[in-house]
């Protein structure tokens, strides 16, 4: 596979990491989330590779290319107008989360209406980069930042704060039936490489998952989301948990760097995951309004022979944006992260594959060629 292929998974991970999958995973500690990351991840790997397999027989198409040419338009226009508001919501509840974590943990004396302001200055110039641009600058803050993540949980896991019966004692609740909600957000996380939809456009020969690939991958998948649910635990334990709102903040509170130049490693660990939620929110609406502007398009809407329809649609995302992170709360918001994860994430992944699948079929029936009498 593609190295990029791996990078839009690992932003998908990482940004969940501290966001919403913790909170999640946690609350059904004695309820089956150790048994439902096992089958999420399975899931979420047999889900990726024959996602990957889908697109690779459209080389250098998006979403709405394969949909336009291979199934009627009543098909395609709902599927496009439903699949661009589902991620410019994931990109929404990413935008609440992490101004909600500026605010609290690093200026709190900052006006909101600011930081969500420096979001809006950073992410719609990465919106209107060009899909193989973004791939670019996802692995060069990908690069800087993961090495610093790495330290702080092998740094976690080396802690002697640590404490391994809490984990002992979560690994001991397997007994129970899988938790749907834990289950549906973790198999949420390990599909980054949904974003196919616009950037298989940069793949002119998408590879099929290999072996070792798909082992890889498996491995790195596991490793995280294992790290984001069983390091906080250990440092937390069950009971000081249930009502911390960002379990991996606390616990990166709880480090500290001795001889380094800044003592809490909190700091740091933010600004490392605020870069990622950047990125994060910028690949998820570059997509959405992809997606949208393949449906509604306004031709005549020009300024010097400048279409006018991406700066329309990025002004109402930011008009939306604006006003819901200033109302909604954090436990709104989680509410409806999880009725997303379980209702809409099922729907939304049946219809996905279901059109590829129907564009599969149509485009090999439109290339056989007609039997001669």
């Amino acid at each position: 596979m593609s190295r990029f292929l791996y990078y839009l998974i690992l932003i998908n991970m990482l940004t969940n990491m501290v966001a919403i999958t913790p909170r999640f995973l946690i609350a059904g500690n004695k309820t089956g989330s150790v048994a439902a990351l096992i089958p999420a991840l399975i899931i979420g790997m047999v889900l990726t590779y024959y996602l990957v397999r889908l697109f690779s027989f459209f080389p250098e198409q998006g979403l709405p290319e394969i949909l336009k040419k291979n199934t009627p338009k009543w098909i395609a226009t709902p599927l496009l107008l439903l699949f661009s508001l589902t991620w410019y919501f994931v990109g929404l509840s990413i935008l609440i989360i992490y101004v909600a974590i500026i605010f609290r943990f690093l200026t709190p004396e900052m006006s909101i209406y600011t930081i969500i302001l420096a979001f809006v200055l950073v992410t719609t110039f990465g919106i209107f980069m060009a899909s193989r641009n973004i791939l670019y600058m996802s692995e060069i803050i990908l690069l800087i930042v993961v090495p610093f993540i790495l330290f702080v949980q092998i740094k976690g896991y080396f802690s002697p704060n640590l404490d391994w019966d809490y984990i002992r004692v979560a690994i001991m609740h397997i007994n129970h039936l899988p938790n749907y909600t834990s289950f549906s957000t973790s198999l949420f996380i390990v599909l980054g490489a949904a974003n196919l939809v616009i950037f298989n456009r940069c793949f002119a020969k998408l590879k099929k998952p290999s072996g070792k690939s798909m082992v890889l991958l498996s491995f790195i998948c596991t490793y995280i989301l294992l790290t984001t649910y069983f390091l906080p635990l250990g440092f937390g334990g069950f009971d000081s948990l249930e009502n911390v709102v960002f379990p991996w903040i606390t616990t990166s509170d709880s480090m500290r760097m001795k001889f380094g130049i800044v003592e809490r490693i909190v700091f740091f660990f933010v600004g490392a995951f605020l870069a990622l939620g950047v990125i994060n929110i910028t690949i998820n609406w570059h997509v959405s309004i992809h997606l949208l502007s393949s449906v509604i398009h306004f031709n005549r809407f020009k300024v010097r022979s400048v279409n006018l329809t991406f700066p329309i649609f990025i002004s109402i995302f930011w008009i939306i944006a604006f006003i819901l992170t200033r109302r909604i709360t954090i436990n709104d918001l989680f509410r409806s992260a999880a009725l997303f994860d379980d209702i809409l994430l099922p729907i939304i992944l049946f219809l996905l594959f279901g059109s590829l699948l129907l564009a599969k079929r149509r485009g090999a029936a439109t290339k056989c060629p007609k039997s001669q009498k």
